[in-house]
Order: structure tokens, then C-alpha cells, then sequence
């Protein structure tokens, strides 16, 4: 029953159609370093597929995150994939996480935020908290950046994590971008670390539509990755 209503979830759009999106996707590590506009609501969705260690592993279809400005530098999240296993080949919810991001600086060439996600796991509660930058370095080019930390209930995956984003605008439609991110799970027993790389790219269809897709893999580590996704921006009128 829970994922017929996940499915109903992604077409229940009540806000009335000016201001231009601005995702969170397409990238496994940074996020948008803007908080979403003021009483505008935001639905970024797509399949993922991952394989690592010689195995498929479960996919997103779809991963999902909504986003609500509730006010002028905050915005509540709320995010769950829709999982399809490869062995049972049985459909499942991943646990659902909610959050925030607050806008701490908003320049025209220097943004920051901090965002925060709790996930609601009876196994392994986790909270990730973390920092968000961008830099605008020519009117096409910009990076970004993030450093966080993962707290587990369990603490076994206890982890900091951090990116770094370069992405460049081709044109008023196109922009494309590489991303390097990791983390390192600094529990006694484990004290392991994971580095990846990404490559991408958005298609602006409209001001309140976008597409992208995006491919990556392991740098010390056996996992392949890739995604395609589609962001819709819902936005009342003034």
C-alpha cells in the first residue's frame, strides 16, 4: 500500500504556476548552496542505478525529495526512494528522511547554508548535518563545495564527508559539471575511507523544468553508478 501512495505522492501538485529552478540534483554529494524561494514548492525525482562488488544493487525508481520554502532562508525536505531489490525483485520504501537548509549567506557571487537530515530508521537512526558552498568564478563557471558529518545510532557508521563541484553553463539551457566527494567512517574497527567521482549535466526546459543525468564510479572502491532525473518548480504567483 505504501508504495502505491509513494507513486500518487509524485503527481499531487496543488500550486498555483517568475522565478527560475534551481536543483539539488543532478550530483551524489553537493547540494544547491540556495535555499528554496519563499512559499515555493519543489518535487526533484529520478532513477538510480548502482552496482558495486560484482553485484546490482537495489534501485531507485524513483528516488524522490520535496522541498518547501517556508520562509525567505528556509526551506523544510522531506526524501524516501522507491526501491526495486535485484534478488527478490520486490518493490520497498527506503526509510524516510526529513530536514532543513537554511540560507546563511546569500551574495551574488558567495552562497552558503547549512542543511540537516534525519532519517527515521528503527534499525539505525542517522543525522547528517552539513555545510553547503558555491562560488561564482566567471558568470558560466562555479564551484561548489560541502563538509559534513553522519551521525549513526549505531555509531558504526559514524562518518565525515565532503565535495568539492565544478560546473560550467554552456549556454542559457545547458550546463554541465564533474564532482569529487568521500567520506571517511572513522569508527575503530572499521576506520575506512571511500573516494568517488561524478559527470553530468542539466537541460533546462523552461524556467520551472529541468532534466539531467549523471554517471559515476569508485575511485578506491568497486561501484559504478548512474541516474536520470526530472525537477519540477512550483511557484505562486505575486
Amino acid at each position: 500500500m505504501k508504495k502505491y501512495f509513494f507513486i500518487a505522492f509524485l503527481f499531487i501538485c496543488c500550486f498555483s504556476f517568475s522565478q527560475s529552478i534551481a536543483t539539488d540534483r543532478p550530483s551524489a554529494q553537493t547540494d544547491n548552496s540556495y535555499s528554496l524561494y519563499h512559499k515555493a514548492f519543489q518535487v526533484e525525482s529520478g532513477v538510480m542505478y548502482s552496482h558495486s562488488n560484482g553485484e546490482l544493487n537495489s534501485s531507485s525508481i524513483p528516488n524522490l525529495l520535496l522541498r518547501y520554502g517556508a520562509f525567505d532562508k528556509i526551506e523544510f525536505r522531506f526524501s524516501s526512494d522507491l526501491l526495486l531489490s535485484p534478488i527478490e525483485n520486490k518493490l520497498s520504501i527506503s526509510p524516510i528522511q526529513l530536514g532543513t537548509k537554511i540560507q546563511l549567506t546569500r551574495k551574488e557571487d558567495f552562497q552558503l547554508a547549512f542543511l540537516s537530515m534525519f532519517t527515521f530508521d528503527s534499525v539505525n537512526q542517522n543525522t547528517l548535518t552539513k555545510l553547503v558552498g558555491g562560488n561564482s568564478i566567471t558568470d558560466n563557471f562555479g564551484i561548489g563545495y560541502t563538509l559534513g558529518h553522519n551521525f549513526a545510532k549505531s555509531n558504526s557508521n559514524n562518518s565525515f564527508n565532503y565535495s568539492i563541484f565544478l560546473s560550467n553553463s554552456f549556454n542559457s539551457k545547458i550546463t554541465g559539471f564533474l564532482e569529487f566527494y568521500g567520506d571517511w567512517n572513522y569508527n575503530s574497527s572499521l576506520n575506512r575511507s571511500t573516494i568517488n567521482f561524478d559527470f553530468g549535466g542539466s537541460y533546462l526546459l523552461n524556467d520551472k523544468m529541468q532534466l539531467d543525468a549523471y554517471f559515476g564510479k569508485g575511485f578506491n572502491n568497486d561501484l559504478y553508478f548512474a541516474s536520470v532525473g526530472f525537477s519540477y518548480l512550483f511557484i505562486k504567483e505575486q
